[in-house]
């Protein structure tokens, strides 16, 4: 057991100010990762010491509030818990609800619009607070794999001008390691967008466009994503002509982006290929047709057709063909999923099982995985996908046909988007983080394979930090941080508390899958005091707290 003390006066705070200065104008206590102040949050009657527990091969985070009866510019600075320990500071920002997330009970809201709430975080130590205000700074310890578990302790300074606060920081350090390759697939889909990020009008493929892509890859590696949105189109895959005027198809850019998101950071993890759809269509009612690309007059053309055109066989044929190919050359064939369009229904069942069709036909090795909306057509998709991802809050009804194909060694994961809402758990801004952090629980209490979101950087209109509500067609718009999970720096990436909430529920299903090997039963049992239904969970910060820390004990 190691203990590492740093003050011999740790476990008392001080406030230092200089003579005539008002020594209380300066404010500030812990808060848990979880809870999303208001900027008229007051320090309440608490501990003046800040915990985590953590399991090694993880990271974990507490939040400081600040708050002052006048302006004044505060800096927070953390010695590190060691010299593998140090602490990570952000700055906590805050963004503005205007409409809020529909049908959803006040209750389940942090608060009800119009309001600002916390979301994207900044990498600065210090902000400009307002009278009156309460803000907050977001500290964080990645404590690696091989670090001694015990208790460390060390202190944070708080200062505004000549006023000091020193809060004494607790870190616990349990025996449980979690593994670098977890058991959990996950995925957000996003797109590369260097303008945003501050590399200009990069072209696809150059040297500044790879950078902004990289900035993409790194956070999502730190947040445990395993599976990669890769383009199955131009200039991805180049279709090109032979000399013999036959088609055939380059895949030089294809391999440069998976190896750019493959490359291992901080450790070895195994990556998933996840190939975009194979079909068109227009819209979320549209017809699906066949994209294929065949040579004309000496040159490749995309051709839009119907998937039952013997040229739309012949063009899947020589692309599927190609790709598989590829893939089992390069020893990519098992890392590779194939989507053939997104959320399948109604008349487009039957043009959709024509272009599974050719998927089994010309490269049978390929897993076809979707986003479904399944009701009664378990049969449809039992022929015609392989990797199910229904909505959560969709499935019911049917959860039953859910497990049992779960029990057969199948995959089932969940999905959500812009729904589920009310009392279902999802990640928008306006809901409560215990709400993004228990869909894990969710995934392992029930056994599902993994989680996919659409929208992890799909910034729209003018300012991603003053309008996360963007319009959805109509005179709808989007639940306010559905489009995005992360916002655009200069050069940098910036998380929200979203993505870090997202991540300590994927890390918690790691530390229950741990449990599971040793004692499932407790394991169950932990699980489902977390989460009795998918409306009915734990929503009381210190109530979850309770179950985590009984999670690291068991282990």
């Amino acid at each position: 057991m190691t203990k590492t003390v740093f003050f011999p006066a740790l476990l008392m705070m001080t406030l230092q100010a200089s003579a005539g200065e008002n020594a209380m104008n300066l404010r500030a206590w812990w808060v848990d990762s979880l809870d999303k102040l208001l900027v008229t949050a007051e320090k309440p009657n608490a501990s003046d010491v800040g915990r985590i527990e953590s399991a090694r091969g993880e990271r974990e985070a507490i939040q400081i509030a600040v708050r002052s009866s006048t302006d004044c510019r505060v800096t927070v600075t953390a010695r590190p818990f060691g010299p593998k320990l140090p602490i990570r500071i952000r700055r906590v920002g805050r963004v503005p609800i205007v409409r809020g997330t529909h049908r959803t009970p006040e209750k389940e809201l942090v608060a009800k619009a119009p309001v600002r709430l916390p979301d994207p975080l900044f990498s600065e130590n210090r902000l400009e607070l307002k009278a009156d205000r309460t803000e907050c700074f977001w500290l964080d310890v990645e404590v690696p794999a091989d670090v001694k578990p015990g208790e460390y302790r060390t202190e944070v300074t708080i200062v505004s001008g000549s006023q000091s606060i020193r809060l004494p920081f607790v870190l616990v350090v349990h025996e449980a390691v979690i593994p670098f390759q977890g058991h959990l697939r996950l995925t957000n889909w996003f797109s590369v967008r260097p303008k945003e990020l501050g590399f200009g009008d990069a072209p696809v493929g150059s040297e500044a466009w790879f950078a902004s892509a990289d900035l993409l890859f790194d956070s999502m590696w730190a947040h445990r994503q395993d599976m990669f949105w890769t383009p199955l189109r131009p200039p991805y895959i180049k279709p090109i002509a032979d000399d013999d005027g036959r088609i055939g198809f380059d895949f030089t850019l294809f391999d440069a982006w998976v190896n750019a998101f493959s490359r291992p950071r901080g450790g070895m993890r195994k990556t998933y290929i996840e190939g975009q759809p194979i079909a068109w269509r227009k819209g979320y009612d549209g017809h699906v047709k066949a994209r294929i690309w065949k040579i004309v007059d000496g040159k490749p053309q995309q051709r839009i057709i119907e998937v039952d055109d013997p040229d739309a066989r012949e063009g899947y044929r020589l692309f599927l063909s190609a790709l598989r190919d590829h893939l089992k050359q390069r020893a990519w064939l098992d890392r590779f999923r194939i989507h053939i369009t997104d959320e399948p229904h109604r008349h487009q069942l039957k043009p959709y099982a024509v272009v599974a069709g050719y998927v089994r036909e010309f490269a049978p090795e390929f897993r076809i995985i979707e986003a479904l909306d399944v009701h009664d057509d378990f049969a449809f998709f039992e022929k015609n996908c392989d990797v199910w991802v229904p909505q959560l809050g969709r499935f019911n009804n049917t959860l039953d046909q859910m497990l049992d194909r779960l029990k057969a060694g199948k995959e089932v994961w969940i999905y959500t988007c812009l729904f589920p809402n009310g009392e279902y758990p999802n990640r928008f801004i306006d809901y409560p983080l215990i709400k993004t952090r228990i869909l894990h629980w969710m995934n392992y209490r029930w056994g599902f394979t993994g989680y996919l979101h659409w929208g992890f950087n799909h910034w729209r209109g003018n300012d991603p930090f003053e309008d996360v509500e963007p319009p959805h067609g109509a005179s709808r718009f989007l639940p306010p941080g559905d489009a995005w999970i992360v916002y655009p720096g200069r050069r940098e990436l910036l998380d929200s508390v979203r993505h870090e909430a997202m991540r300590d529920g994927v890390e918690d299903y790691e530390l229950l899958k741990l449990l599971e090997k040793s004692a499932p039963r407790k394991a169950d049992e932990l699980a489902r005091r977390a989460v009795r239904t998918f409306t009915d969970y734990v929503r009381d910060t210190e109530a979850f707290r309770e179950i985590r820390a009984e999670l690291l004990r068991s282990l």
